[in-house]
């Protein structure tokens, strides 16, 4: 029985080998894309899937192949999305803010005025989801990070570098009678796991932050917020919304929040970050919401 069952996973194993091999192949004898951004996902990923299936991690060295292939055939992938992973959820808003910073440099234009710096920065984001994702070798896990927030500054730097102001800058005069006072607003999101309104490690960090802020700044108001995805019932997850508000302002008055009123609010799955089916699980969607008012 232990031989039949040890050739039934060598077996297995030889079949993905081949098929993810196969996908790799195939974007690796392909044609260089004509576009230079997709031409340079396309050496990118098959580099990545190179690497995955040397460490026999047959799955990731699919997806990447597959990637490859995509941008051989004159589609690129976008970056990776959260639905595709299993990150941690202390780890995900630093991936979220950094997907979103990546997208808006990309959809300004980077893909085509520097399409070798903006494939790079993809490479790196989608590196860092994957090495995050298995969440057991830092010290990959900060290479990737690393390349990425490189990347991504150079892109940022060269934005605002390019980006001519839309109106001559006023004169010290005309600034004593254009100036206004501005209400400041702080934000802070703290996300949950699954079906859970238990805090997460690492999340009393930024509640602390939220707490200093609101010292600092003299905030008038801190409006809380707590939502749900849409992967239990809608009765259920209006409550279990509102049970996450309710420890966020729990542990904002134990973490420092000076005597100032707070509005709490629960919307359950009625305002998702993330559109999706019913019934699916997205951990960007499990969050509370942080607001300083002034």
């Amino acid at each position: 029985m232990t031989l039949i069952k040890n050739a039934l996973i060598a077996g297995s194993i030889a079949g993905l080998l081949s098929a993810c091999s196969g996908t790799l192949i195939q974007a690796e004898r392909a044609a260089p894309a004509t576009d230079p951004f997709a031409a340079a996902l396309q050496t990118g990923y098959a580099t990545l899937a190179r690497e995955e299936l040397d460490e026999s991690d047959f799955s990731d060295a699919d997806t990447f192949a597959g990637r490859a292939l995509s941008a051989a055939n004159g589609k690129p992938p976008a970056p990776e999305n959260f639905d595709a992973r299993k990150i941690p959820a202390e780890t995900l808003p630093a991936l979220v803010d950094a997907r979103n910073r990546l997208l808006a440099v990309l959809d300004g234009g980077a893909r085509r005025t520097l399409p070798g710096k903006a494939a790079a920065a993809q490479l790196a984001f989608d590196c860092w989801m994957q090495e995050q994702e298995e969440n057991f070798q830092p010290g990959d896990i900060a290479a990737c990070r690393d390349r990425f927030t490189a990347a991504l500054g150079l892109l940022e730097s060269k934005r605002l570098a390019s980006a001519a102001p839309a109106r001559p800058l006023p004169t010290p005069t005309s600034l004593k009678t254009t100036m206004r006072p501005t209400q400041l607003s702080t934000r802070f999101v703290i996300y949950f796991d699954l079906d859970t309104a238990s805090l997460v490690p690492g999340s009393e960090s930024e509640i602390t932050r939220a707490a200093a802020a609101a010292r600092r700044s003299g905030a008038a108001m801190v409006r809380v917020t707590g939502h749900a995805d849409r992967s239990g019932s809608t009765g259920h997850n209006m409550k279990l919304s509102r049970a996450r508000a309710q420890e966020v302002v729990r542990a904002l008055r134990r973490l420092g929040l000076p005597e100032i009123g707070v509005a709490t609010q629960a919307y359950g799955e009625e305002k998702p970050q993330v559109l999706t089916e019913d019934g699916a699980v997205e951990a960007r969607n499990r969050r509370v919401e942080i607001e300083l008012t002034h």
